[in-house]
């Protein structure tokens, strides 16, 4: 009898293990192309944006109303919604993060490559629209990428393009630090920002570099049309040939005794700048600037 027992119970504890096994090997599969997003406003700009496929989302008791509000709201509907405590959200998303009691694995945002960023362009020009492009060179760290992103959405700017080489990776930092700007913004990922920037010019571009030892204010730009603005790393700034195939360095005044400014305090001033007295709706519509403020 005792040893029936023993052998069932064993079974038992064999299949349970087989069963969290093929869990685990489900989830860390969905992860490498899914990513946990947390925070009211990057869930909320998420379900908006309708960009992603949403797979989970998770709230709490207190903010499953606030939820059904949103949707009912902006007439989105969602049936994946589970209500869960603040201690399963934690341990899908980090104890660290600040989720507010809202989460959801959704996938990754599509990108551009470089092919579809000129075929819009081309298009553009010919209905003499050209946009601001905002470049980042070598620029990795996901918190400036988000505040940058951030930033750019919020003067307009919706083309932000990085060089395959260093690109950071779409997570959940970039998008937390972006404030769920990231949604109405369209990334691109390009091989050679040299080539980029060459072809820029010939579509009727000024191709604008950030740089400390510019020779020109930035102030005196702003009347420029068809800016594409390169940003390089805080360290070590713009790559040297990058550097050299802009058309004008362009640097912020500071206080001398001030070595340099953050690479996304740095973006922000110039996209300011840049964009001073244009309309800043091109990044997202009115809804979509509404459900993302602070």
């Amino acid at each position: 009898m005792n040893n029936n027992l023993r052998k069932k119970n064993k079974k038992q504890k064999l299949k349970q293990n087989q069963n969290n096994s093929s869990i685990r090997t489900n989830l860390n599969s969905a992860l490498k192309q899914d990513l946990w997003l947390c925070g009211k406003h990057p869930v909320f700009a998420a379900l908006q944006g309708k960009r992603r496929k949403i797979f989970e989302i998770l709230v709490t008791k207190n903010t499953i109303l606030e939820l059904q509000n949103f949707l009912k709201e902006n007439q989105l509907s969602y049936n994946q919604i589970k209500i869960v405590d603040n201690v399963a959200i934690e341990n899908l998303v980090g104890k660290n993060q600040i989720h507010q009691g809202f989460a959801i694995r959704a996938s990754k945002l599509p990108t551009q490559n470089q092919f579809d960023l000129l075929e819009e362009l081309h298009l553009a020009q010919e209905a003499g629209k050209l946009s601001t492009l905002l470049l980042l060179d070598q620029i990795s760290d996901p918190h400036n990428v988000g505040a940058i992103i951030r930033s750019a959405a919020s003067f307009g700017v919706k083309k932000i393009i990085f060089c395959e080489h260093n690109a950071p990776k779409e997570n959940a930092t970039i998008v937390k630090s972006s404030a769920g700007t990231i949604e109405f913004v369209d990334l691109v990922i390009v091989t050679n920002f040299n080539n980029l920037i060459e072809k820029l010019k010939k579509i009727g571009y000024w191709c604008i570099g950030l740089d400390a030892c510019g020779t020109t204010k930035l102030s005196e730009i702003k009347n420029y049309k068809n800016i594409a603005l390169v940003i390089g790393s805080e360290g070590e700034g713009m790559r040297n040939l990058v550097k050299k195939n802009c058309d004008i360095l362009a640097k912020i005044e500071i206080n001398k005794k001030v070595e340099s400014l953050n690479a996304s305090v740095a973006a922000a001033i110039a996209l300011y700048e840049l964009t001073q007295g244009r309309s800043y709706s091109g990044a997202f519509s009115d809804k979509g600037a509404e459900g993302i403020s602070a």
